[in-house]
């Protein structure tokens, strides 16, 4: 299984950014996990979708064996990628710290992912499994934002987790090893 991180906006080195590392690390010690990408991305604060989605489909790739880990801005970009025709259906994703609109925030209008509807039943067919994750104390994104995105893909293959204490995920937190390690493992 090959596993993609989706970085937020404005993490750039990618590497020192967040959980990320350590996610990446957790991963090389999973004999299920055969590759955990995690790469700077082109424009980091912008994180267009003009941009990232085409550098993940083209640069990156993705295939039925990949798991995308999408964080803040990057789960917007895992949602466009999961309702996308041009990418072919995915083991799983991972949505963490998901919103729906663009928060009335100029960057998140410009980052291009919030600019037209979102198409709920084609994203639910986009992996095998979607789990998202939030944080009732997130003070980026409103929990109302991830509680509306958890409803409208409610399903057979979608589970949402609301953690309390961890803000915005900017720290390393067990679950999400848990879900990699008892979700994915046996597919």
């Amino acid at each position: 299984m090959r596993v993609v991180i989706l970085p937020g906006m404005g993490c750039t080195p990618v590497k020192s950014s967040n959980w990320y590392s350590w996610f990446q690390d957790e991963m090389g010690k999973r004999r299920h996990v055969t590759e955990c990408i995690l790469r700077d991305f082109p424009d980091p604060y912008g994180c267009r979708e003009s941009i990232w989605v085409p550098f993940v489909q083209k640069d990156i790739g993705l295939d039925s064996d990949t798991v995308i880990v999408g964080h803040s801005s990057g789960a917007a970009c895992a949602m466009r990628l999961l309702e996308s025709d041009d990418v072919p259906k995915m083991r799983g994703a991972i949505l963490v710290s998901a919103a729906h609109t663009d928060l009335g925030d100029e960057s998140e209008r410009r980052s291009e992912y919030f600019n037209r509807p979102w198409s709920f039943d084609k994203m639910k067919t986009g992996a095998d499994i979607i789990h998202q994750f939030h944080a009732p104390d997130d003070h980026l994104i409103p929990v109302s934002e991830a509680r509306f995105v958890a409803e409208k893909l409610e399903g057979d293959n979608f589970e949402y987790t609301e953690l309390p204490g961890k803000s915005h995920f900017f720290h390393p937190w067990q679950e999400i090893l848990e879900v990699m390690d008892n979700k994915f493992a046996s597919l």
